[in-house]
């Protein structure tokens, strides 16, 4: 995902900011503080809530950045008079702020630390029973599908217009990415590579999937958004995860993308029809990411770590469709069952873990974030990350987040893994 959710767990480190309380401005703070937050990624919201508890306040928090809602915890609040200072933990990220009372306003600064590294930066202003801006919602949001994105494919895999292999988008489980929208340029990709598009508003059936040839389903929710309390409820029902499982082993093709929480529970039930297990949380690798992001949730592949290992997706049908180095941009992990090819493998060193200091990062060693299967007649691919086949621009400087980041492999690695579920690409 974010899946401004790569750069969420960085800025969102940046809003665990305002641990608050009163100073001198008003006569007794307690309530609501809300309005805008300038980070490096672009704008946001904030909103604290003061409230005693005996002779010690406590607060709670939300933050609204790159079109998602999160109510991170607060803690280690001091306060000098009218001036406020905390420190806080988000995942790998330290968060210090700085911030001053004075009348109906609450304004301050944050900066981000990732060790000794300062990441990134942030300013707040907030008043006394303000509001914050308004939750951006897809296109309008801190992520969007890059408009100039070049999904022209020179020599299309599919060119016979009576023999072009039907694909069925799914829009129709509360799907943060749609063939119109973050996934656009994947969506226009694969036409132009020859495939037929076609988006999904229906549940699915044993009726509605034959004459499919493959089926795709990425970031599916239990809710409409994404900050839902819903949201990490089963995305499918029973049935329709039966009816797709019975479908894929007649010979139908299935491209599954689940990303970090609260994808992961909100894909499991289908998931564990083909035996994958999600991780349902954040990895991350220290030791493995992309430095120019300075983000641990972009994790590097190549194939000289061993790590992008060799398979029909990343060996293509010539050298000029060879895959030798993959971003993925903050997913969580997977676990194939025993007949299924991991082929973006975690180092040891990988870790997958929640934003916050309430739950305990715990190993990803022998995990994936793309994995390939066979079922009966049909083929399964399943990725833990959806922002490596999009190609989306984030934050106020339009960075490129995605297929269409230079100097990676990832477009070609979307047309290869359409070109195996489409039975294009052998086995050796």
């Amino acid at each position: 995902m974010i899946k401004s959710q790569a750069y969420f767990v960085s800025l969102l480190a940046i809003l665990c900011a305002a641990q608050f309380a009163f100073a001198q401005m008003r006569s007794d703070p307690s309530g609501s503080w809300a309005g805008p937050i300038t980070t490096d990624e672009g704008p946001g919201g904030l909103e604290i809530a003061l409230a005693h508890d005996g002779s010690q306040w406590k607060a709670s928090l939300k933050i609204r950045l790159g079109g998602q809602e999160i109510t991170p915890t607060v803690h280690d609040l001091k306060i000098d008079g009218a001036e406020l200072s905390c420190a806080a933990d988000m995942g790998s990220n330290l968060l210090k702020v700085d911030g001053k009372f004075a009348g109906d306003t609450l304004n301050g600064t944050i900066q981000v630390f990732r060790g000794d590294r300062k990441v990134g930066d942030a300013t707040f202003a907030l008043t006394f029973g303000g509001q914050m801006p308004a939750l951006q919602q897809q296109q309008s949001g801190g992520q969007m599908a890059d408009p100039n994105f070049n999904a022209k494919v020179e020599k299309p895999a599919y060119k016979n217009s009576g023999h072009r292999p039907k694909v069925l988008f799914d829009e129709a489980h509360n799907n943060f990415h749609t063939a119109t929208g973050r996934y656009k340029p994947f969506a226009d990709l694969v036409t132009n590579d020859g495939y037929q598009v076609i988006s999904n508003k229906q549940l699915f059936s044993p009726n509605l999937l034959p004459g499919y040839r493959i089926l795709v389903i990425s970031n599916a929710l239990g809710a409409p958004r994404m900050n839902d309390a819903n949201a990490t409820d089963p995305a499918f029902t029973n049935a329709e995860s039966d009816a797709v499982r019975d479908w894929v082993r007649r010979g139908g093709s299935l491209l599954l993308i689940a990303d970090h929480a609260p994808m992961g529970s909100a894909n499991q039930i289908l998931a564990n029809r083909f035996g994958v297990d999600m991780s349902k949380m954040f990895t991350v690798d220290e030791q493995n990411y992309d430095k120019e992001s300075e983000n641990p949730g972009f994790i590097v592949y190549t194939r000289e770590s061993g790590r992008l290992a060799d398979h029909p997706v990343t060996r293509g049908r010539n050298d000029s469709e060879r895959v030798n180095k993959i971003i993925t941009f903050t997913g969580q992990s997977l676990k194939g069952p025993a007949n299924s090819f991991a082929f973006l493998k975690l180092a040891d060193t990988a870790m997958d873990a929640m934003p916050g200091g309430n739950t305990k990062p715990v190993s990803a060693a022998g995990r994936a974030q793309g994995i390939a299967m066979k079922l009966g007649s049909g083929r399964v691919i399943i990725l833990g990350e959806a922002g490596m086949l999009s190609a989306q621009v984030v934050g106020a400087q339009r960075r490129p987040f995605g297929m269409n980041r230079p100097g990676i492999d990832n477009r070609q690695l979307a047309l290869n893994i359409m070109h195996w579920l489409s039975g294009l690409l052998k086995e050796r």
